[in-house]
């Protein structure tokens, strides 16, 4: 029978380890995957992030063509 692979490749991380990299918790990443500021292969419900996608992410929000979208409209009133 043929095995499938869970991973695309050998160089890609998950969630999580990318958190460690990063020094983040693994739900900012998330974030930033839901928020498609960090892009990922998704392989059935898991998501696979290849070193050039950290590369450009980091890089993205180094030079400052990142925008945090979060805050954008200001409090919220009520």
């Amino acid at each position: 029978m043929l095995q499938i692979s869970q991973t695309p490749n050998m160089n890609s991380y998950t969630p999580a380890e990318v958190a460690m990299m990063l020094g983040v918790k693994t739900s900012t990443v998330h974030a930033w995957l839901s928020r498609k500021e960090m892009r990922a292969v998704k392989v059935g419900h898991r998501r696979f992030i290849s070193p050039q996608q950290i590369k450009e992410f980091c890089e993205q929000r180094q030079t400052g063509e990142y925008v945090d979208h979060t805050y954008a409209n200001g409090p919220v009133r009520r």
